[in-house]
């Protein structure tokens, strides 16, 4: 399996099983890293909720065109956004090997639009969930936000220290610099170095291999 972090929270994994890729945001699509015409073919692609460093308007655009009878899983309140974006196939149910479950954004308001949320678990492998830290259990690689106005690091790390996923890739974290980011990865790193998780410690646009 490779992973590869885009930007912020936007991932893609490949696969025996398929490529799917998580979370096309407006801050991946800005950096300039992402190319939809390098992309491998998808076969799904999920938008944890609707906040525009999740879902942004050309980087979806661009998807749907390359992608149009590609799947696509997003929580309800986004289904109408996506549709006028040209996205023909949504949905906010579990189907094949993708399980998901709808809820609620973290509580973000007054900073930001309150939303629905949408936590993936693919093919028991990959647990994606979106923005909250409300999560039950994972599959051995969890995608964790590290870093929000919801929430703060030291919660997430309790997060993952109580779950104790095989792997635990950062997500979330555009707001912080690349100086600020080396340094939290090594904290990072350290804290779960001698525990049953192992940091994966990403570099935008570089395919990390994971073996299970």
């Amino acid at each position: 399996m490779k992973i590869t972090k885009l930007v912020h929270s936007c991932v893609l994994v490949e696969s025996e099983n398929g490529n799917v890729l998580f979370d096309p945001g407006i801050f991946s699509w800005n950096s300039g890293l992402v190319s939809v015409a390098n992309l491998p073919q998808l076969d799904a692609v999920v938008v944890s909720h609707a906040h525009p460093d999740h879902c942004g308007e050309p980087f979806v655009r661009a998807l749907a065109i390359k992608y149009p009878q590609v799947q696509w899983f997003a929580p309800l309140d986004a289904h109408e956004t996506l549709k006028a974006w040209g996205v023909i196939h949504v949905s906010n149910t579990s189907l094949d090997n993708f399980q998901v479950e709808q809820g609620n954004h973290a509580p973000v308001e007054p900073f930001g639009k309150q939303v629905q949320n949408l936590q993936t678990n693919w093919d028991g492998v990959i647990t994606h969930p979106g923005d909250t830290h409300d999560i039950k259990k994972t599959n051995p690689i969890l995608f964790m936000p590290f870093q929000a106005p919801w929430g703060t690091t030291i919660n997430a790390i309790e997060v993952v220290k109580k779950l104790q996923p095989k792997y635990v890739l950062p997500i979330h974290d555009w707001m912080w610099n690349d100086v600020w980011r080396e340094d939290a990865y090594g904290r990072l790193e350290a804290i779960f170095k001698d525990g049953p998780t192992q940091f994966l410690r990403p570099t935008d646009g570089v395919s990390i291999k994971v073996d299970l």
